[in-house]
């Protein structure tokens, strides 16, 4: 074993153990924002100084492998409690402590809605430059001190902050990373979805470097105190002159606008040199991560490895001798990746490169597999929250499935002809990485491609032509007869990426979503990889190589997994959403879901459909859905369709009133249309059988007029009967849409309401609730949601009747279930109702 990979690897054996496990002390906020009791506290410092001194003893008797056993222990260690010290500091940053302090407590509360506050000054120094969205402009800083009172405190936490208004747009380009900026801020808390199966988000934006998000009214609040540092005002100055270059030789059509929107090309030329992805839509983004092409344009390893080539190649065609080529083009390197605004991905590629042109430097041939563990162990002390990411997983699998690969096949390609290696060695190069980083994307995203491998064989030469006629036209942008055709080469290269991702669409069985597989299957598919490199016996790899073989398609999805059991009543489970509604309802083997969740206002890129409700979908063990029912077509109960009707192929897509102008419903519809998915629309008066219960349609009533815009009171509300419960499920309806079908509702034993309209004052009115008097109230709300959903009115009304009421901004995911006699709900924070006999019940029954 070479000298360096023993401590390489303990590095990063340690990194992830300190990551995942304190071993300095017992962090406040592990999961989901609770507190974890009683975990005991290890001295890191006493044990690292016993783990040395026994390996200089080691060392000293002449015990070389125990000595090397000890060592790397000794790395491991010290790495466990770096990333450990790492990961609780970005946890509980000083920030979160003086507001929690200064504002009423609205941090500390691990599941109770935040308490609004008033904006106060604060103080930022900006990590990078303003981001131009559609409606806002993003900043990302990190807070020096705030003064919610009469004084200042300093408080440091990184925020990514919201400025509204025009003027934020016309003042954007004054804000650079580097910049000291003085501003009125209110502060929150990241959104946490509390289901089974999906991730305490909150939890990982702090791991990745966001404490809170931010808001600030309007531009004209914002002042610059102080620029940057020379090297920072310079590499902004950088940044900028790209986006201008590119801007007007690649979309020349952008030249004096002062809110530039650059299309497709121009935004991916702009990703491929500097990192920069804001100018790239939703749609677009999510077409080239179905392709398996979106790495081409998130600088990483290609991008810098073209850099590298340029930079030598240049610096021998001048004939400056090899130690001098390895050390400019590590400064090159170094100044580059100051330059991009694309992150810990720059720096991985950047730190792999400058391991092996420092050998180069030393004159040393040092091995791969030494340079990149080297080059990993390098990342994790440097930054060891980035280890935990799948993109550094994604980038030293893919650099170590080229290389193995390329060593194993070696033999094969000199045995053809020179034109057939050629045209092989990419082919199979790429199928090597997608047969390694495949089921790390089942796991991090949930979506598999196998058109990546022939698609990457496009696009990667593409995305060098377009960075190598970039980086021309940048450098020449005052010659326009250089920069012109540049531009237009990496215009036609960008949209040649843009349009082989198209091909996805054309065959869209070529990629799709999956559950994903877990710490089991993943184990078992890389340990036998593993095995099969590591074994010298040819029988035994012809053996093991069975192992990933038999177990790929199931990690991947081909081969479906095992369904939940059959319901032998009912079960209703709310999913928690946040300030939206999702629900599915199951019965026998019959599963609905009722609205599909979403953010309130249709905005921003977080897809609750995908990274919320799928997840928390599969974490019962859902595989198929038989019906998805829309009540109606507000972006909070419908955004997140597209995903569930493409991941669990329903047979049905229900809706209310139909509103022909509404273009979201109306690209739904498409879809299901596409994928075969039956269209139906459900009217009052209708009823059909699911499963043990009887679903009856209680509204909306055929329209006598063409609606131009989704309304509240077309929601389609469903009665759901079983034995002796009755569960109402209301959408969104308000109290005169109540009044009228409140004389039709069964008056059954136990009677269970879904609070309309979230909680709001219109809805859950006193004649509904006096007629029908239900036992149990769920509410979907989301935490601090600014509607102050639910309302006191609401809540006093439900608590004078005697409800137990569940709410999912309070409870999180929220699941009941009934044998139609007895009815029990569990909450995900551990709130129950054990299950009770209607019997006891009946004396409420309505008249």
């Amino acid at each position: 074993m070479p000298p360096a990979l023993l401590p390489a690897v303990a590095v990063l054996v340690g990194t992830v153990a300190g990551i995942g496990h304190s071993i300095t002390g017992c962090p406040a906020l592990l999961v989901h924002g609770q507190p974890v009791k009683g975990c005991p506290t290890v001295l890191a410092p006493a044990l690292l100084a016993v783990v040395v001194a026994a390996a200089w003893v080691a060392w000293w008797r002449r015990l070389p492998r125990t000595g090397s056993i000890l060592t790397g222990a000794g790395f491991c260690l010290a790495a466990a409690a770096l990333a450990a010290g790492a990961r609780d500091e970005a946890l509980h940053p000083p920030l979160r402590a003086v507001l929690d302090t200064a504002v009423g407590g609205f941090l500390i509360d691990g599941f109770g809605p935040e308490n609004d506050h008033d904006p106060f000054p604060v103080r930022l120094e900006l990590l990078e430059d303003a981001a131009i969205r559609d409606d806002y402009v993003s900043l990302r800083a990190r807070v020096l001190a705030v003064k919610p009172g009469r004084a200042w405190n300093a408080a440091q936490g990184d925020v990514t902050f919201t400025v509204s208004g025009e003027a934020s747009f016309q003042r954007a380009r004054e804000w650079r990373a580097g910049r000291v900026l003085a501003a009125d801020a209110t502060f929150r808390r990241p959104s946490r979805y509390l289901n089974d199966g999906v991730p305490d988000f909150e939890r990982q934006l702090a791991l990745d470097g966001t404490t809170l998000f931010g808001s600030i009214k309007s531009g004209l609040l914002i002042d610059v105190l102080t620029p940057g540092s020379w090297f920072e005002e310079w590499t902004a100055d950088v940044r900028a002159h790209v986006r201008a270059a590119v801007g007007r030789w690649v979309d020349g059509r952008l030249e004096g606008r002062p809110l530039p929107t650059p299309d497709p090309a121009a935004a991916i030329v702009t990703a491929v040199l500097i990192g920069d992805r804001t100018g790239l839509s939703v749609e677009l983004t999510d077409r080239l991560q179905r392709a398996g092409t979106y790495h081409v344009i998130a600088i990483s390893g290609g991008n810098i490895a073209v850099l590298a080539a340029l930079s030598l190649a240049l610096l021998s065609i001048v004939g400056a001798p090899a130690r001098a080529r390895a050390l400019v083009t590590i400064a090159v390197l170094l100044v580059y990746a100051q330059i991009a605004a694309a992150g810990p991905s720059v720096w991985r590629a950047t730190v792999m490169a400058i391991v092996y042109l420092s050998a180069r430097l030393l004159d040393h041939r040092t091995p791969p597999w030494q340079a990149i563990t080297l080059a990993a162990a390098a990342m994790a002390l440097a930054a060891p929250l980035d280890v935990r990411g799948a993109g550094f997983v994604l980038t030293f699998g893919a650099t170590g499935a080229l290389l193995e690969g390329a060593t194993r096949l070696r033999g094969v390609w000199s045995r053809l002809p020179r034109g057939a290696a050629w045209v092989l060695a990419p082919i199979a190069a790429s199928i090597a990485v997608e047969l390694v980083l495949m089921p790390v994307s089942a796991q991090s995203f949930s979506r598999v491609t196998i058109a990546g491998p022939l698609l990457n064989l496009v696009a990667v030469p593409l995305m060098a032509v377009a960075q190598v006629a970039g980086l021309v036209l940048v450098f020449a942008d005052r010659w326009p007869f250089v920069a012109w055709p540049a531009g237009w080469i990496a215009g036609l290269a960008a949209s040649g990426i843009v349009e082989s991702a198209r091909f996805v669409d054309v065959a869209p069985a070529l990629s799709w979503r999956v559950p994903p597989p877990g710490i089991a299957a993943l184990a078992v598919y890389y340990g036998s990889l593993l095995t099969i490199l590591i074994v010298k016996s040819r029988r035994l790899r012809l053996v093991m190589i069975a192992v990933p073989i038999a177990a790929l398609p199931w990690v991947i999805g081909i081969v479906p997994r095992p369904e939940a059991a059959t319901v032998p009543g009912l079960r209703l489970t709310m999913i928690d959403v946040g300030q939206g509604e999702a629900m599915v309802l199951e019965s026998g083997t019959s599963r609905l879901q009722v609205d599909t969740g979403g953010a309130p206002f249709g905005a921003g890129s977080f897809d609750i459909g995908a990274r919320v409700v799928a997840p928390a979908l599969w974490a019962r063990k859902v595989g198929r859905l038989d019906a998805v029912l829309l009540t109606h077509g507000d972006p909070d109960h419908a955004g997140g369709a597209g995903v569930l009707l493409d991941s669990f192929a329903p047979r049905r897509l229900w809706e209310g009133i139909v509103v022909p102008a509404h273009e979201p419903s109306r690209r739904l519809r498409a879809q299901a249309e596409s994928d075969r998915i039956a269209a139906e629309v459900l009217r009052a008066g209708q009823s059909f059988r699911w499963g043990s219960a009887l679903v009856r349609v209680l509204h909306p009533a055929e329209p006598d007029w063409e609606r131009p815009r989704v309304r509240n009171d077309d929601s389609v509300v469903l009665e759901v009967t079983c034995g002796s419960v009755a569960l109402l499920l209301t959408g969104d309806i308000s109290s005169e849409v109540e009044r009228e079908i409140a004389p039709q509702l069964t008056p059954a034993a136990t009677r269970v309401l879904k609070v309309g309209h979230h909680g709001s004052r219109t809805s859950t009115s006193s004649a509904l609730l006096e007629r029908w008097q239900p036992q149990i109230a769920l509410i979907s709300a989301g935490r601090g949601n600014t509607f102050g959903h639910p309302t006191p009115e609401v809540i006093g009304r439900l608590e004078a009747i005697g409800a137990e009421i569940y709410r999912t901004d309070r409870d999180g995911q929220i699941t009941l279930e009934s044998d139609c006699k007895h009815v029990s709900v569990a909450t995900f924070t551990g709130k129950t109702l054990e299950p009770r006999s209607t019997r006891r019940r009946e004396r409420r029954a309505p008249n």
